[in-house]
C-alpha cells in the first residue's frame, strides 16, 4: 500500500482532523438523526446530552449515541483517510490470506484470555498511584473525570434485557474492535512505522495513543500494555483481522462477565479494580510467555502465503 502523501506528518495531521472531524460531526449527526427518527423529536439528542441519566427508559438511546459517535469517529474517518489519501487495496492491504487463520484465531483467545489475567495486577496498582503533591491538583482533575466516567459506564451496563446487552456487544465490543484496530494498528501504527523505520518504537506509540485517547489515567497502563499487545499481534501475522479479533473478544468477554455477575451467574465482580489471586498471576503468567512465543513461532513457520514484509500496509 502505498499513500498520495509522502510526508509521514501530514499523514498524521490529516488523520487526527479527520477523525476529530468524524466524531464531532458525522457521528453527532448520525445519533441526532437516528435519535429524531426513533423519538419523532428533534429537540430529543439534545435533551439526552443535557442529562444523560436522567431518564432509565432511555439509556438504549444513550448507548446508541455512543456507537454512532464511535463509528463516525473510529469507523467512518479511518475509511474517509484511507480511501482519500491511500493508494491501495483495502482488503489486501489488511485481510491477506492467512495460513491456519482458525488456529491463529484459537491461539489468540488463549493468549488474550491469560493476558487479562495477568493485567489485573497492573490494573490494581495502576489504580493506586498517589501523585505528588505538587501534581495534587492534577490528581484531582484526573479521579474527578474518572469517576464521572465511570459513574456513566455504570449506568450505560446495568443490563436489563438481553437485547439491551446485545445492543451492548455491539457498541462497546463490535465497533470498537473494528474501528479502533483500523486506526491504532491499521494506520496509526503504520504512519509512525514509516516516520522512524522501528516496528517497536511504532507499535509503542501507536499503543501510547490507544490508552491516551480513552482519558483514562488510573486505567492508563493496562491499556497501554493491552495496545501493545494489539500491535504486536498484527505485526507478526500481518493481518489486521487478528488484532479486531483480539479486541473483540476482551471487550466482549468484560461485557459478558458483567452481564453474568448482574444476573447471579457468577460471584466474581468483573468491575472489581482488585488483582486476582498471585497464584492466578504466576500460572497465567507463564502461561502467557510460553503461548506468545508459541504465536510468534507458529505464525513464522506459516508465513509462506503472505507476503514477505513485515508490516501489512506500509502508508
Amino acid at each position: 500500500m502505498r499513500s498520495a502523501v509522502t510526508n509521514p506528518w501530514i499523514l498524521l495531521l490529516a488523520l487526527t482532523f479527520i477523525s476529530i472531524g468524524g466524531l464531532l460531526f458525522i457521528g453527532q449527526v448520525l445519533a441526532w438523526g437516528f435519535i429524531t427518527i426513533v423519538t419523532g423529536s428533534t429537540s430529543a439528542f439534545m435533551d439526552l446530552l443535557l442529562n444523560p441519566m436522567g431518564d432509565p427508559d432511555t439509556r438504549w438511546l444513550l448507548m446508541a449515541v455512543q456507537g454512532f459517535n464511535h463509528l463516525g469517529g473510529f469507523l467512518i474517518a479511518p475509511l474517509i483517510f484511507y480511501f482519500t489519501l491511500v493508494k491501495g487495496r483495502f482488503f489486501h492491504d489488511y485481510f491477506r490470506p492467512q495460513a491456519n487463520m482458525v488456529m491463529i484465531l484459537l491461539l489468540t483467545v488463549m493468549v488474550s484470555f491469560s493476558f487479562m489475567i495477568v493485567d489485573t495486577i497492573v490494573i490494581e496498582w495502576n489504580e493506586s498511584i498517589t501523585l505528588p503533591e505538587s501534581l495534587s491538583g492534577l490528581e484531582q482533575w484526573a479521579k474527578a473525570l474518572e469517576d464521572s466516567m465511570k459513574e456513566l459506564t455504570v449506568y450505560l451496563t446495568k443490563f436489563d434485557s438481553p437485547e439491551y446487552f446485545l445492543l451492548a456487544v455491539v457498541v462497546i465490543a463490535v465497533l470498537p474492535g473494528i474501528g479502533e484496530e483500523l486506526i491504532f494498528r491499521g494506520l496509526l501504527q503504520n504512519i509512525f512505522l514509516r516516520m522512524n523505520k522501528n516496528p517497536h518504537v511504532a507499535i509503542w506509540l501507536a499503543a501510547f495513543f490507544f490508552s491516551a485517547i480513552h482519558f483514562q489515567f488510573y486505567g492508563f497502563v493496562p491499556r497501554l500494555l493491552l495496545g501493545a499487545l494489539f500491535g504486536y499481534l498484527y505485526f507478526w501475522t500481518g493481518n489486521l483481522l487478528v488484532p479486531i479479533f483480539a479486541h473483540f473478544f476482551n471487550n466482549f468477554f468484560s461485557v459478558l462477565a458483567l452481564y453474568a455477575y448482574q444476573k447471579g451467574l457468577t460471584d466474581i465482580d468483573p468491575e472489581t479494580n482488585e488483582a486476582l489471586p498471585l497464584t492466578y498471576i504466576i500460572v497465567f503468567g507463564v502461561l502467557f510467555i510460553v503461548l506468545i512465543v508459541y504465536f510468534k513461532n507458529y505464525v513464522s513457520a506459516n508465513k509462506e502465503n503472505r507476503e514477505d514484509d513485515r508490516m501489512v500496509g506500509n502508508i
